[in-house]
Parts: C-alpha cells; structure tokens; sequence
C-alpha cells in the first residue's frame, strides 16, 4: 500500500459506515431487481473477523447485511480499491473473502448467506478487469457450467457526477464523498468551485462538521495551494466560509506540523484564521459565554477578548 491509501480508506469507511449513506447507495447502485426484494430498513453494518491479515492490505472490510423481503439474509460486500491502477487480483481477493466468510457458515453448520460482492473503483485508468471468474481465467464456453465462477457489481466513479443526485436519494454527503473520490488528485480551482455550490445549494454547508470532514479529505487527497482555496471558499460561501475558515485552516496547521513545512502555510490562510477566530470570538461573548471560557475555546489570549469585548459594548 502507498503511503497515501490509508487516507482514502478512512474516509470510506466513515462514509459508509453511515447507514444512511451505506443504504442510499446499495439502492442506486444494485440492479432494481435485487433492491425490490432488500428491506433497506434493516441495513446494518457486520463487524468483520474473518478477513485473514494477507486481505487486510487489500480490503477495506466493510461487510453490511440486509434482510430480503422474503425473509432471507443478504451479505453486501463492499470492497474500496484506492489504488490508482487497477488490481488483477481482485477475483482472487473476492474468491478468498467468500471462501472465508462461508467458511465460517460451514463450522457454526447454519445456512450458506448470500454474498453479493461490490467493488468500489475511483482510479484514473478505466477498469477492464472481468467481472466474472470464469472469464478471468478464460474457461472455454463448454466448461463454464462446471468450474467454480462468481461475479462482481462495479461501481467505477469515472461514470459519476453531482446531477445523479436522484439516484442516490438526493443524499447530498454521499454525493459530495463520491465526487472527491474521483476528484482525488485532480480536484482544480472549477470542481472545487462547483463542488462548493453544490453544497451551498444542497443546504449541507450549514453542517459545519460535516464540511469539515470533506474538506479534510479534499486537503490530504489534492495538491491545491491553499490560498487558493481559501479564496474559492470565501467568493462561493461568503459570510458562512467564516464559519469554517479557523477549523479548516488550524487542520491545515497540524498537517503542516506532522510534515515538518508548518512555515510553508500562506499567510493568506493565517489572516484567515485570524479574522475567522475574531468573528467566532464575537458571537460567544454575544451569545453570554465568559470572556474566559471564549479565551479557552478559540485559544486567543484573555486579554485580546477582553479587548473585543470591550469593542462590542
């Protein structure tokens, strides 16, 4: 794995251990034909243990289990492939998962479930692996009924944009999560942009922790200088980028201390922090907080509150 891949893979899996992400997205993703059988009201997430320590490098394993409406359990299998070339040993990877997971059937001697795998793509080079087992290995057409084969559901980010916002429940998190995903890398000053009117239009910029953790993910996942997208933020959010501006850029401030280039950080994202710590600064001491707990909250000294304070009065 690059040193980069666990980056994508957190922000998978706190994507899609949101149920109602999970959910949304099994219901734009799978064929209709399975999903008007699936009970979406009963998605959960399986806690994986039997992924064996060679997998863990591969797999994100994410397991999430639906009861059907005909009473039967259904296991999705959702595997996040964060590399940015494509893998020829996904087929081998899968087969092992499902061997172990029916493996683990076989020993408790209950029922076989149903596994149904899915393998979430966001390289930049377009999949052409097979999806079917037996196609991997080229089985000529008179053996096919007879040797072990499965197939795969792919979800290539490559065929996704922000219009598909019906497909997916107009789940405006879920759709912001995929674009960076594909984006990543290759997010520029025009999608950052589109994206950040997407969110304003969508009414998710409101939920500051949320943008934060998007923003967080844009940050690690692109080379973008900062100044420019604090500039960006504030033409396209305007009064609501003060909202955001101190967390983002104090997270960009860590970034840069664990990396050792904490100087390299533009002045144009510290009179940010600045301005956005003042403004915050205001609304407490407006609100009725204590000048001395705003000075413990926004890590200005007492002194330069008291100051502000004394401006607002």
């Amino acid at each position: 794995m690059s040193n980069k891949e666990p980056i994508h893979n957190n922000f998978f899996m706190k994507t899609f251990q949101d149920l109602s992400n999970t959910r949304d997205f099994i219901k734009g993703t799978l064929p209709e034909k399975i999903t008007k059988n699936l009970d979406l009201s009963t998605v959960k997430i399986v806690s994986g243990t039997h992924v064996d320590e060679n997998l863990k490098s591969h797999m994100s394993d994410l397991v999430v289990n639906v009861k059907s409406r005909k009473k039967d359990n259904v296991d999705l299998y959702f595997l996040f492939e964060h590399k940015s070339h494509k893998d020829k040993n996904i087929l081998w990877q899968l087969l092992k998962y499902q061997f172990l997971m029916l493996e683990e059937d076989h020993n408790a001697k209950r029922d076989f479930r149903i596994i149904v795998p899915i393998v979430f793509y966001h390289g930049k080079g377009k999949w052409n692996i097979p999806t079917k087992f037996s196609d991997f290995n080229k089985v000529a057409d008179e053996f096919k009924p007879y040797v072990l084969s499965f197939e795969y559901l792919l979800f290539d980010t490559r065929d996704f944009d922000l219009s598909q916002d019906e497909k997916f429940a107009r789940n405006a998190y879920l759709m912001s999560a995929i674009s960076l995903m594909k984006e990543m890398k290759n997010m520029d000053s025009e999608k950052l942009t589109a994206l950040l009117k997407y969110l304003s239009g969508s009414g998710l910029i409101k939920d500051k922790v949320v943008v934060l953790t998007l923003f967080e993910y844009f940050a690690k996942s692109n080379d973008v200088g900062k100044k420019e997208v604090v500039d960006i933020i504030r033409k396209e959010l305007g009064d609501e980028a003060e909202e955001i501006m101190p967390s983002l850029a104090q997270r960009w401030i860590e970034e840069g201390e664990e990396k050792g280039f904490k100087k390299g950080i533009e002045k144009g994202i510290e009179k940010g922090i600045e301005k956005g710590i003042e403004k915050t600064c205001m609304n407490a001491l407006k609100s009725g907080i204590s000048p001395k707990t705003v000075s413990e909250i926004t890590g200005l000294p007492l002194e330069k509150v008291l100051e502000i304070k004394k401006e607002l009065q």
